[in-house]
């Protein structure tokens, strides 16, 4: 069987998670707008997972809006924020290390008219707090960045530029891109406004995620229909992937600390080894626990991909969106090409083993012999 270690572009959906999607398949498979007794305890299925990202968020349930994953939530808060705000301005500051999603929005606002600052990182693959700051106006209506970036596990300084963006401009939005953050560390919500998670990264089913919206904030929605989730997300709910999404939630919740405790053990570990023969470390030494970016520097990572693969160790070259792209994280870092060329993203999730991190290593090893 296969040792999976790219656990950044999706996860395995939990034994729990996939029996609570089956149970409403089969049973509870009623529509929660129903007014009958099955769409009651649909609603009631409904309300309870919509406690449960909550409550794993630390806030009220009325904050989350349930959506198709981390792109729509994404999505739906950059285009909210900018129509909302533009009375105010239109200039919008993020990072270059930013998913597609959220650059691929931004690129679209530039063409009808936007100001985009992008913030480039630092060699190390951080991102400045004084360089994010010094780029904030009074006319800046919003700021979105990640809190872990998706290739190198970099810890971006959201706390600290959402705290600083307020006093510049109170009225103004921050929204941050939690996919990589959500219960993998902590993600404190002060004076953030919108914040977008998605459920296939916590051992959930791909197609649900959710979007956390502050308390008072109102929104133009991106899906018109029936006014489903409080209007913001129109559509029947996919009861069987939120019910999935409350699970995973809730398992990921309760082990937080000790899944931490153990992923890290493992990045130590692999770090160690890919030093010991020779590759370098592309993560940044401020990083999350669950990912590492390498090189060995020489060859490219599409073939040690497909070499690894046949050794039975998946892993990537970086985001999965990139479809064997060269890496605009990367790049940004400016790093040198044979480290660009030859890099792989290793990420794990609590169930990877130490024995699983061992042996891609020795297989990294021989894989390196090869070029």
């Amino acid at each position: 069987m296969a040792v999976y270690l790219d656990n950044a572009a999706t996860t395995a959906v939990l034994p729990e998670a996939a029996e609570a999607a089956m149970q409403v398949m089969r049973e509870n498979f009623y529509n929660p707008s129903s007014l009958h007794e099955g769409g009651r305890q649909a609603r009631e299925l409904l309300d309870k997972a919509r406690a449960e990202i909550a409550l794993a968020l630390n806030c009220s349930s009325a904050c989350v809006t349930f959506t198709s994953g981390g792109t729509e939530s994404i999505n739906t808060a950059i285009e909210g924020a900018a129509l909302k705000n533009k009375h105010m301005g239109k200039h919008i500051i993020s990072t270059m290390i930013e998913h597609d999603a959220v650059l691929n929005k931004l690129n679209d606002l530039k063409i009808r008219g936007y100001e985009i600052t992008l913030i480039a990182p630092e060699r190390d693959g951080s991102i400045s707090l004084e360089k994010l700051v010094s780029a904030m106006r009074e006319d800046t209506i919003l700021v979105t960045m990640q809190g872990v970036n998706n290739e190198t596990g970099a810890i971006l300084p959201f706390v600290e530029a959402a705290a600083e963006y307020k006093k510049i401009n109170p009225k103004g939005l921050f929204h941050l891109d939690g996919v990589q953050t959500f219960l993998k560390r902590p993600m404190p919500l002060d004076n953030i406004d919108m914040a977008s998670i998605s459920s296939h990264k916590i051992g959930g089913t791909k197609g649900c995620g959710a979007l956390y919206i502050r308390s008072g904030l109102k929104l133009r929605p991106l899906v018109y229909g029936g006014n489903q989730e409080n209007g913001m997300r129109s559509g029947t709910e996919g009861m069987p992937q939120i019910a999935a999404f409350m699970t995973a939630c809730r398992i990921r919740r309760e082990n937080m600390a000790a899944s931490v405790t153990h992923m890290n053990s493992l990045k130590e570990a692999l770090i160690n080894e890919v030093r010991a023969m020779g590759g370098e470390i592309n993560t940044p030494e401020v990083s999350a626990d669950h990912i590492v970016n390498l090189s060995l520097c020489k060859g490219r990572s599409e073939v040690y991909i497909r070499i690894l693969s046949d050794m039975g160790y998946y892993v990537s070259g970086g985001s999965a969106c990139a479809r064997g792209k060269a890496s605009h994280v990367l790049n940004s870092m400016r790093l040198p090409k044979k480290n660009i060329d030859a890099a792989l993203r290793v990420s794990f999730c609590p169930e990877t083993t130490m024995d699983d991190v061992m042996g891609f290593a020795a297989a990294l090893g021989d894989a390196a012999k090869m070029f």
